[in-house]
């Protein structure tokens, strides 16, 4: 190649100096002849034209000259890079620049740093497979070679001014009978006779942890594992969709079938759809509290709960109790029916509604909250002396009633505490430490001032006969008037100091006509519904408080 490149060169010279011998020939040939009579002015025109074209072909000649040298470089350029990596190249950001492809190669494996994959089971079991334990190796050489192959010699001026990235993959080996072998020993492989199916607790509840109700694949895993592997990836889980063709179905045994179709129920009950709206709590079923209502075995031994649900136990759709020998049975723990079903304790039904019923005592409330505890305080809104905030009994029996259709399971919120009939508040951003605390059932009246009891009195309340009972709940100070005169259908009393609470006429003020305050009074010769107060009590609250000054009135 080499030396027809030499004689390529030779070849252009020999033209360059016979053009330049052909054009200089001729030029003497045009000078004028015809005419003698030519002045010397004529003469010496027609001279400066013909050096000017001789001038011009000199410059045209040269330009073919420095054209064919370029060529020849060109050329020559090519060739020098015809078998190498073409200047300012880089391969996965190794520069290539005057090393050999068995160099480049090197450096860039080099850079793997692969330790092998993490391979886990459907059913959570995990294994780990060592790179080099299954001869793992990459290589880039024929990824290499292509590259190079693909280069265009006579662009090199292209790749030295903007030089040249790429990407490649490597070709990647193992031995696919080592990796098999590793595989065949992994435990879930162990002989069926040694396994059994148990159902276990999760954070998600309840689910079958045994390889026999799928039966693993060992070739298809070892494929699936190898395709993994071939893509460098550090992880593979079998349990996706992607890899169902590593398990196979195993035909269970009736008993073994029993624990399946329990831990189904079980489920089931654990994602029960019911959720209780309690004040400004939300409290849904599904989770701990659900699971909360099924009996193990030794939990139905100490069932001892003093409520209607005591003995009684919920079935399937049916209801048993404990005094019917021979419908508990025992499976893994779980105390279930004859027909398989796990056994919901009605007791403890109750008693999700009797503990939360318990903790919404208004008094006990209003207590807490002045011993400094943050709480949330309830109040039923009545005027009959009604205090409690939700029916404990219906709830229960309507709860009750949902597992044994088997309708619970279905998305449903139940409020416990409806606005129409509740007030619910946080104490401490609602009373601030400043509120009148109205306690009807003994007929008392404080007003609390920054936390402190500033006024102490006996009262009379609406009589509770006829309906004229002081209404409870949650209620301000939004009217101060002196010298009002209070209408009825069948009165007319003028009152020194009014302030109202409602806009139905309860309000708090002076009675002078009443003979005494406090005591029982209030329940057959109370008010129309007002709070009377002794005058002269009446006139220092009136001092004191001031307008959107809460005011909570309740009955135990």
């Amino acid at each position: 190649m080499k030396e027809r490149i030499k004689r390529f060169g030779r070849a252009v010279q020999f033209m360059s100096s016979g053009l330049v011998e052909r054009v200089a020939v001729p030029m003497k040939d045009k000078i004028p002849r015809g005419n003698r009579k030519l002045n010397e002015r004529e003469a010496e025109v027609t001279a400066r034209m013909n050096a000017r074209k001789a001038k011009l072909i000199g410059r045209v000649a040269a330009l073919n000259v420095v054209s064919l040298l370029a060529i020849y470089m060109l050329i020559g350029l090519a060739y020098y890079f015809g078998d190498g990596f073409r200047c300012r190249t880089k391969i996965n950001g190794v520069s290539c620049k005057g090393k050999s492809v068995e160099e480049v190669n090197s450096e860039l494996c080099g850079k793997i740093e692969y330790k092998g994959i993490e391979i886990k089971d459907l059913n959570g079991s995990d294994l780990f497979v060592n790179a080099e334990d299954i001869g793992f190796k990459v290589d880039y050489t024929d990824a290499i070679n292509e590259v190079v192959s693909k280069q265009n010699a006579f662009a090199w001026g292209k790749y030295a001014i903007k030089g040249m990235e790429v990407s490649i993959d490597p070709a990647i080996s193992y031995d696919k009978d080592s990796l098999d072998q590793i595989i065949a020993c992994w435990d879930i492989f162990a002989p069926d006779e040694s396994q059994d199916v148990t159902i276990v607790k999760t954070e998600e509840g309840y689910e079958i942890q045994n390889t026999l109700l799928s039966r693993p694949e060992k070739d298809n895993i070892v494929n699936a594992v190898g395709d993994a592997t071939s893509k460098m990836a550090g992880e593979i889980d079998l349990s996706t969709e992607e890899y169902a063709d590593c398990y196979s179905p195993a035909t269970l045994t009736p008993e073994q079938q029993e624990v399946v179709d329990l831990c189904t129920k079980l489920q089931k009950i654990y994602n029960c759809g019911i959720t209780y709206q309690f004040g400004s709590k939300t409290i849904p079923l599904k989770g701990e509290v659900a699971d909360g209502f099924i009996l193990t075995c030794d939990q139905l031994a100490i069932e001892d709960y003093d409520n209607p649900g005591m003995g009684r136990y919920i079935a399937g759709n049916i209801e048993v109790t404990a005094d019917e020998g021979g419908t508990v049975r025992n499976i893994q723990g779980f105390a279930v029916s004859e027909s398989g079903d796990p056994l919901i304790s009605e007791a403890r039904l109750y008693d999700f509604f009797y503990q939360m019923a318990k903790d919404t005592n208004t008094a006990d409330l209003l207590r807490r909250y002045q011993n400094g505890e943050d709480v949330e305080i309830m109040v039923r809104k009545d005027r009959t002396g009604i205090t409690q905030i939700f029916d404990t009994n219906a709830e229960y029996e309507k709860l009750k009633q949902s597992f044994m259709e088997g309708t619970f399971d279905q998305e449903e919120v139940r409020d416990l505490t409806d606005k129409k009939k509740v007030d619910f508040f946080n104490a401490k951003s609602e009373l601030k430490g400043t509120y009148i605390e109205l306690d009807i059932s003994n007929q008392h009246l404080y007003y609390y001032k920054d936390g402190k009891v500033y006024i102490d009195t006996e009262i009379v309340s609406g009589t509770m006969v006829g309906g004229h009972g002081t209404p409870a709940g949650l209620f301000h100070v939004y009217d101060k008037q002196r010298n009002k005169v209070l209408k009825g259908e069948d009165y007319a009393c003028p009152v020194k100091y009014w302030m109202r609470l409602t806009d139905t006429g309860v309000g708090i003020h002076d009675a002078w006509w009443q003979p005494a305050f406090g005591g029982d009074i209030y329940k057959e010769d109370g008010s129309h519904g007002c709070i009377n107060c002794p005058p002269y009590i009446a006139e220092e609250l009136y001092e004191v408080v001031s307008e959107k000054t809460p005011v909570i009135v309740y009955y135990r």
